[in-house]
């Protein structure tokens, strides 16, 4: 049986939901494990600047934008699945960072995994919308 489609979408939006907390400093210490929890320790990401970050990079990434941006709200939407197979997914998701600043808005690829029943994120590549 194929990974659950609404199982990875779900982990999209459960996972930007700890990354507002967690950028607002609403209740971040506790959202930052659990946001941790949800990736693979192999994961990789691509930034919509263009660099790489691998795991460890990310882990303190989150850890040092704690509290960081207090007015961010983030909103999800066109998720759309590109490839699903057994224990991996491939989705594509808009990404809205709205803040007194402004807006930023990105499209994502992110690969996703099923291990032993938790979905992990194992790639994650953003780019700038024009």
């Amino acid at each position: 049986m194929a990974l659950s489609a609404e199982k990875a979408i779900e982990s999209i939006h459960t996972m930007h939901v700890l990354i507002e907390k967690i950028f607002s400093g609403a209740n971040s210490e506790q959202d930052l494990s659990l946001l941790i929890e949800h990736f693979s320790e192999n994961f990789e990401m691509v930034g919509a600047a263009g660099k790489k970050f691998k795991f460890e990079e990310v882990k303190q990434l989150f850890a040092n934008n704690q509290g960081k941006m207090p007015d961010i709200k983030i909103e999800i939407y066109d998720e759309e699945i590109i490839l699903q197979h057994e224990q991996a997914i491939v989705l594509t998701y808009t990404e809205k960072h709205t803040k007194e600043s402004g807006v930023l808005i990105r499209r994502s690829c992110a690969l996703i995994e099923e291990i032993q029943g938790k979905m992990l994120w194992r790639f994650l590549q953003e780019t700038f919308t024009g």
